[in-house]
């Protein structure tokens, strides 16, 4: 099902309203594995999900602890062959924190379990638990993701990685279960328990929030980004009440993407991203006007003179036309919503995404990064 929304352009100081298609402008994709938008019921509960996330996040506060310790989660992934988007596991599990406890009894960044932790040679006792170490605790968390992966990929003769992350909250055994009890290999197509329905969709929304802030801080209605608005609920918690159960349909799961990591000395299998699904085009452009004094608590208007056409799918717009995109501050950068949702990513001459305030002036190089699904798909 494809439904119709409608989104503002403006172009030379003209606004036009014209039809897009949620199903197009906001593919998103887990491991590979893409989230099917165009189902209403998956499209609105990942959008809830969003929502709710932010009601226990202290985004500032976690924004210094990902630069303390993402670049090395990251490279322990790629190391162990573990796709990247495994990083906002443990965001959702811990909020980046290594000595946290839940009441059921996980402990540290990747809230392990005792007999998980002692599983991968880890000490817990009464007088030491290395699950507070963030080296030892991040080698057991990916031997558990990869134990996980390789079981749902021997036992039922699948490769999904969104089962993986669903088999870390709820256990290999009761995905199994569920799997043998409801005929069906498919997340979002189970019936589980109410954290585990939520869990991966969880992680999905934290991904969209840290890669592309600039789409959702107009819904939020201010910065979350920013220190001083930022809300005061206090830490991640981890909550899972309210949720809604899930529905029905069906996700391809891709086994071709590679080889796959029977342990950890195996060759990287290959990562698969989204350019691997659509066809990405560059288009130049340059900034428009002068933005020296940008209010960082909300949406900056920037403009930008196109040096060669820009198509978005039957959208048009030729060269020499000044399109409007709305910026928001992040850190240094100005992350800039054209209002093509995923299909065009504002980069830097670097071609890093977002632009650097200090290079935010006129006639500053920027490439749009034009992203359209393949003919037939």
């Amino acid at each position: 099902m494809r439904v119709t929304v409608f989104i503002r352009r403006t172009i030379l100081g003209a606004t036009f309203l014209f039809a897009s298609f949620t199903s197009v402008a906001h593919d998103i994709y887990f491991c590979g594995e893409k989230i099917p938008l165009d189902d209403d019921f998956v499209r609105t509960k990942l959008m809830n999900i969003i929502k709710k996330q932010i009601n226990y996040i202290n985004v500032p506060s976690l924004q210094q602890r990902i630069k303390l310790y993402m670049p090395r989660v990251e490279q322990m992934l790629y190391q162990a062959n573990i796709p990247q988007d495994f990083k906002y596991l443990a965001i959702v599990e811990s909020g980046f924190k290594t000595d946290v406890s839940s009441a059921a009894g996980a402990r540290g960044f990747w809230q392990l379990m005792p007999k998980t932790a002692i599983d991968w040679n880890l000490v817990v006792n009464d007088l030491v638990d290395e699950r507070t170490n963030f080296e030892k605790s991040t080698q057991a968390a990916c031997r558990e993701i990869v134990r996980n992966y390789t079981y749902i990929r021997k036992t039922f003769k699948i490769s999904s990685w969104v089962l993986t992350a669903a088999a870390y909250n709820n256990g290999t055994g009761n995905i199994k279960n569920a799997i043998i009890r409801q005929g069906t290999s498919n997340y979002f197509s189970m019936n589980l328990n109410a954290e585990t329905a939520a869990y991966v969709y969880k992680i999905i929304a934290i991904k969209e929030l840290f890669e592309f802030p600039e789409l959702y801080m107009q819904g939020f209605g201010y910065n979350i980004f920013s220190v001083s608005k930022a809300q005061k609920q206090g830490e991640y918690q981890n909550n899972s009440r309210d949720f809604l159960k899930l529905g029905t349909l069906q996700v391809k799961v891709n086994d071709a993407d590679g080889s796959h990591p029977a342990d950890l000395t195996k060759t990287r299998i290959k990562q698969t991203s989204d350019e691997v699904f659509q066809n990405v085009t560059y288009v130049y452009a340059k900034i428009k006007g002068k933005y020296k004094h940008l209010d960082k608590e909300k949406g900056n208007s920037i403009n930008f003179t196109l040096e060669s056409p820009l198509q978005v799918q039957n959208n048009y717009t030729a060269a020499g036309q000044v399109i409007q995109g709305t910026g928001w501050i992040i850190d240094d950068r100005a992350m800039v919503d054209l209002g093509y949702g995923h299909q065009v990513v504002v980069l830097d001459k670097n071609s890093q995404k977002g632009i650097r305030l200090s290079d935010l002036k006129n006639k500053q190089t920027v490439i749009l990064k034009v992203i359209q699904n393949p003919k037939g798909k």
